[in-house]
C-alpha cells in the first residue's frame, strides 16, 4: 500500500495544499514509518524512516537559511546577487535580507541609503540587480512543472494617473531562449541546494544573463500548480512503492552509455599547443570541440572522441580505441597527446559521459556526484583538478541532449589510459543502473563541497571506503570488478593519474621507433 507522509509546518502551509494531500499521512510531528516522506518546511525527526525523502532534513535547513543559500550559490559559481557590506561608498540601492525560518519566502527590502542600511536590521545585504525579465520556476525532481513570468498590467484610469501593477503569468517552458537558459540555471541552483522540490525566483539581467534572485523550499502555489505538484508527488510515491514490490532485477534496465572525452596536442620541442583544427574536421567520430580560442573562430584547441553509444561500457572503450587509432594517421607523429584535467594552463578539458534510456532525476544526479565524481576526483592531479573546477566540472553539471538523454559534465578527461577509461565507464554504468540503492549524499555539507572543488583529497579517503562498500553490494559490481580494481588501487595508495604523459603510450598507439 502506498504510504506518503506529508510532514509540514503549519505556518508555511496553504489549506489548499493540505487538501491536495488528503488521504496521506499529514502531520506536523515527526513520522515513525512511511514509504515516502515529504518535508514541507518541517525539518523535525530523522530521514531514515522511509524509502525516499523529498527535501531531506539538512538540505531543507540549509535552504531555510537565506544567507547559507547565497553562500552555496556563490561557492558553485551560480550567478546571483553578490554579498555587500554596506558603507557610505556602496552602490545603492542594496537589498537587505532577513533569515526567517518561519517564512519560506523570507523577507527582503530595497535599501536606498547607508543610513537606512544601518537601521534596517537586515541579517545581510546583496547587490540590487537590474533586470529586464523575471520568472518564478517551480520544480519537482529536477522537472520544471510550472513557470511564470512577470508582466505589467495597466489600470484603466486617466492617462496621467496610469500606474503599472504586476502579475506573474504562466508561460511555456520553451517560450524563448531567455526562458530556456533561465530554467537550466534554476535547475542547477535547486539541485546544488539538495532540494527535490521548490521554487526559484530568477531573472534576466540587463546584459542578457540569467541570474538567481532567491530560492524557497516552501513556495506559495497557485491552485493549478498545487494540483500538478501533488500529482507528481503521488506518482513518485507509486513508483517507489512499485520498485519495492517488484522482484525484477535492476539489470533489466538497459541504459545506454555514450561519451565525448577531450584531449589536447602538444609540440614536445616548444611545449606549445598544437591545434587539432589543423588536422581534423569539427564533426564526426574524431573532431574538435566547438570552443574556439578567439572570436574569429580560427583556433580550436580541444580534440574530441565521439564513439557510437553502447549498452556495454567495455564495448564503448573498444570504440574509443578504434577512433584513436584513426587519429594516428591524421595527426603528425611528432605531436604528443595529453588528457586529464588541465593539460595546459587555462585549458580545462572534460570526460563527459552520456546516458540514454534513463530520465534525469535528483537521486540519479546525486548518485553520480557521490559515487562517480568523488572517485574520479581522487584519481586526478589535485593541483590541476582544482584549477579546472574554477570554470568546469562543477557538481551536478548536466546538459539535456536532443535524443532525450543527458550528458554528465563533472568528470575530467579519463582518456589518460584504457584502464582508466574502462574503470570510469564501468563505474558510470553501475551508478546509473543501480542509483536507487546508492543513497549517500556527502554534499549536503557545504564544507565538503568546498573540499571537492579544492581537491582536498584527505577529506574523502574515508568517504571513498564507504561508497566503495556500497558499490560492492550492487548486482553489477561483480560483473565489472576486474575493471574497477585499478581505480581502487590508485586511490588506496594515494596516487593520481599522470596527465603529463603522451596518452598514445598507454593506448599502445606510438609509432615504431
Amino acid at each position: 500500500m502506498m504510504r506518503l507522509a506529508f510532514l509540514y509546518d503549519k505556518r508555511l502551509t496553504q489549506p489548499e495544499l493540505l487538501n491536495a494531500f488528503d488521504g496521506c499521512i499529514a502531520t506536523t510531528c515527526p513520522v515513525t514509518d512511511c514509504t515516502v516522506l515529504l518535508r514541507w518546511g518541517n525539518p523535525e525527526g530523522p530521514d531514515n524512516i522511509s524509502q525516499a525523502v523529498l527535501n531531506r532534513k539538512q538540505p531543507l535547513k540549509n535552504s531555510l537559511d537565506k544567507e547559507k543559500v547565497f553562500d552555496i550559490l556563490k561557492l558553485n559559481r551560480i550567478r546571483r546577487p553578490r554579498f555587500v557590506s554596506p558603507s557610505p561608498a556602496s552602490p545603492y540601492p542594496l537589498v537587505g535580507k532577513w533569515n526567517n525560518l518561519t517564512s519560506g519566502n523570507g523577507r527582503e527590502a530595497v535599501i536606498q541609503t547607508y543610513d537606512k542600511a544601518l537601521v534596517s536590521g537586515a541579517d545581510f545585504f546583496v547587490e540590487h540587480v537590474n533586470t529586464v525579465k523575471k520568472y518564478n520556476i517551480y520544480f519537482f525532481d529536477l522537472n520544471s512543472f510550472w513557470v511564470t513570468k512577470k508582466v505589467a498590467v495597466k489600470t484603466n484610469t486617466p492617462r496621467n494617473n496610469i500606474t503599472p501593477s504586476w502579475v506573474y503569468e504562466e508561460i511555456p517552458l520553451d517560450l524563448d531562449r531567455d526562458t530556456v537558459k533561465t530554467c537550466l540555471l534554476a535547475q542547477r541552483a535547486i539541485y546544488i541546494l539538495g532540494l527535490d522540490f521548490g521554487m526559484v525566483h530568477a531573472a534576466i539581467d540587463t546584459k542578457g544573463r540569467p541570474v538567481i534572485l532567491d530560492i524557497t523550499p516552501v513556495p506559495v502555489l497557485p491552485l493549478k500548480a498545487i494540483n500538478l505538484f501533488s500529482g507528481q508527488v503521488k506518482k513518485f510515491t507509486a513508483d517507489i512503492t512499485r520498485q519495492i514490490t517488484d522482484s525484477g532485477s535492476l539489470l533489466d534496465n538497459r541504459i545506454v552509455l555514450g561519451a565525448d572525452p577531450e584531449f589536447m596536442l602538444k609540440d614536445p620541442k616548444t611545449g606549445k599547443i598544437v591545434y587539432p583544427s589543423d588536422f581534423l574536421s569539427m564533426d564526426g567520430p574524431l573532431g574538435y570541440d566547438e570552443r574556439s580560442e578567439n572570436r574569429a573562430g580560427r583556433l580550436y584547441p580541444l580534440a574530441e572522441v565521439r564513439p557510437v553509444p553502447d549498452q556495454c561500457p567495455l564495448n564503448l572503450v573498444k570504440k574509443i580505441k578504434g577512433i584513436l587509432k584513426q587519429a594516428v594517421s591524421l595527426i603528425p607523429p611528432d605531436i604528443e597527446w595529453l588528457a586529464g584535467s588541465l593539460p595546459f594552463e587555462n585549458y580545462q578539458i572534460g570526460g563527459h559521459i552520456h546516458f540514454s534510456n534513463i530520465g534525469i532525476n535528483c537521486r540519479l544526479i546525486r548518485a553520480l556526484d557521490n559515487y562517480l565524481a568523488i572517485p574520479l576526483m581522487l584519481m586526478e592531479d589535485p593541483g590541476k583538478s582544482s584549477k579546472r573546477r574554477r570554470q568546469y566540472g562543477w557538481l551536478g553539471s548536466i546538459r539535456p541532449k536532443p535524443h532525450g538523454g543527458f550528458e554528465y559534465r563533472t568528470p575530467g578527461s579519463w582518456l589518460v589510459s584504457p584502464e582508466m577509461a574502462e574503470g570510469c565507464l564501468c563505474l558510470a554504468k553501475i551508478v546509473a543502473t543501480e542509483y536507487r540503492l546508492l543513497t549517500r549524499d556527502y554534499f549536503s555539507d557545504i564544507e565538503l563541497q568546498k573540499a571537492f572543488y579544492q581537491s582536498k583529497k584527505y577529506y574523502f579517503y574515508d568517504i571513498f571506503n564507504e561508497i566503495w562498500e556500497d558499490l560492492k553490494k550492487t548486482q553489477l559490481f561483480s560483473k565489472y570488478s576486474t575493471y574497477l580494481n585499478p581505480i581502487a588501487d590508485l586511490i588506496n595508495r594515494g596516487g593520481h593519474w599522470d596527465e603529463t604523459c603522451d596518452i598514445r603510450k598507454s593506448w599502445n598507439l606510438l609509432p615504431p621507433p
